[in-house]
């Protein structure tokens, strides 16, 4: 059950990602600094990309082989997925089941107010968010790298539930709508439950799923749980002891109708295009609609799409599609369905899907606040949703949040992600937009 009121954005620092490729020699002190921090050990994108922007911004621009080593850099981080290696996953493992005992030597206190003074400031790495609908005070959050945690005060304070268990990264979490201490969350390859609020865990579908599953959504409705995943589209009708697969693929998301409860939207990612499915009979079966729906040409791609829907108007569904087309990457357009999912239009940006990031064909998946570099990490960070009480207001996360307040027909940045001075500043690189 996904029920939101007010408007609550969960944001990730940067992450380092390998090169996917061989790259030049640094050269001599004599380049730019973009080409120097790019050249780097650790490479950090939003440095890069910023200094990028500042050095063209007062010089022609002349295309050369860093510029183009450059721009292939941000098309292997845009599709960077940023999972953990398995090598990792045995290795927490091992240590968790090692007898060996361990003391706290510290550190036992850091500089809280330093986290706000770089140049994107903030100290949080954060997948997923979840307020319980049973008992407000009640939210739970899934972190990047230290686990799951839970705060009984609305936010105030947290504590982490996991330590005991062989994770770090939580990608995606549900609470019982009737009981605050069931939960479930995914984590290393696992589908965990807890009916004690955090105090112990159990390891579920087991026996359905194989391992190092990757589970992109946990929805509870109408009685049913249901995990979308690489592995296949499953439900459990009995809270989680035994699991049913509906559809097989891969799967991404799942919404339901805001009136209608038997209606329940899903996409899955198919070789180079994702797919919408509705269900009307509360998921006994799923038909796929395609009418208007992205459909990439042959070798471009579109393998990652968010949905959101919003009681102001409830037969409405907004897609935040993602890819590779037209020569260029990062945002392939917003598509909005009026009916349900039936019939779909593309809104948003420019002239066609994809195409050459420009101030008129504006890449929200990019870094630039104005939608004018190409690239981003959109199969990484994306979020969707709209808001309950007026449709025509879209909030969209990538490595910036953007706003529409037209319905989908135009958006604009409030705060650059390396502008922490702005009023409306929001941390680079969004996992998750909720409306509690």
């Amino acid at each position: 059950m996904k029920k939101r009121f007010l408007p609550l954005f969960f944001l990730i620092s940067f992450s380092m990602f390998a090169q996917l490729e061989v790259r030049y020699a640094n050269g001599t002190d004599e380049n730019p600094r973009w080409i120097q921090l790019m050249y780097s050990d650790t490479p950090d994108v939003g440095k890069v990309t910023e200094a990028y922007t500042k050095y063209y911004q007062t010089h022609p621009f002349v295309k050369n082989k860093h510029t183009q080593y450059y721009k292939r850099w941000l098309r292997s981080i845009s599709r960077t997925t940023a999972l953990p290696s398995k090598e990792y996953l045995k290795a927490t493992s091992k240590s968790v089941k090692s007898s060996s005992s361990w003391v706290p030597r510290g550190p036992f206190d850091f500089d809280i107010d330093a986290a706000s003074r770089s140049y994107a400031p903030g100290a949080a790495h954060i997948y997923c968010v979840e307020q319980s609908l049973s008992n407000a005070d009640v939210i739970y959050a899934g972190t990047a790298t230290a686990g799951l945690w839970r705060s009984n005060d609305k936010g105030e304070n947290w504590f982490c539930l996991s330590k005991s268990l062989p994770i770090s990264a939580v990608y995606s979490l549900e609470i019982d709508p009737n009981n605050e201490n069931i939960i479930y969350f995914s984590g290393g390859g696992t589908l965990y439950k807890s009916s004690n609020g955090g105090a112990s865990f159990t390891n579920i579908g087991s026996g359905e799923f194989n391992s190092g599953i990757e589970i992109k959504e946990i929805m509870i409705h109408n009685g049913k749980l249901w995990v979308a995943s690489n592995q296949g589209l499953y439900y459990s009708s009995n809270s989680g002891n035994s699991f049913s697969q509906k559809m097989s693929g891969k799967w991404l998301e799942m919404e339901v109708h805001p009136t209608n409860n038997q209606v329940i939207y899903a996409v899955k990612e198919n070789t180079s295009t994702t797919a919408f499915y509705k269900s009307t009979n509360n998921g006994s079966s799923f038909t796929e609609y395609s009418n208007g729906w992205p459909s990439p040409n042959s070798g471009d791609e579109q393998k990652r799409t968010e949905i959101a829907v919003s009681a102001a108007s409830p037969n409405k569904v907004v897609a935040l599609c993602t890819g590779a087309a037209n020569g260029g990457s990062g945002l392939y357009g917003i598509y909005v369905s009026e009916d349900q999912g039936v019939n779909w239009e593309f809104k948003c940006c420019g002239p066609q899907p994809g195409g050459p990031a420009s101030t008129l064909n504006i890449n929200m998946m990019g870094w630039q606040d104005d939608g004018s570099d190409d690239g981003g990490q959109y199969y990484y960070d994306l979020a969707l949703a709209v808001n309950p009480n007026n449709a025509n207001i879209i909030h969209v996360g990538g490595v910036n949040h953007w706003i529409s307040t037209n319905g989908g027909d135009s958006f604009t940045c409030p705060a650059k992600w390396s502008h922490p001075e702005k009023n409306e500043y929001i941390h680079a690189d969004i996992h998750d937009i909720r409306y509690f």
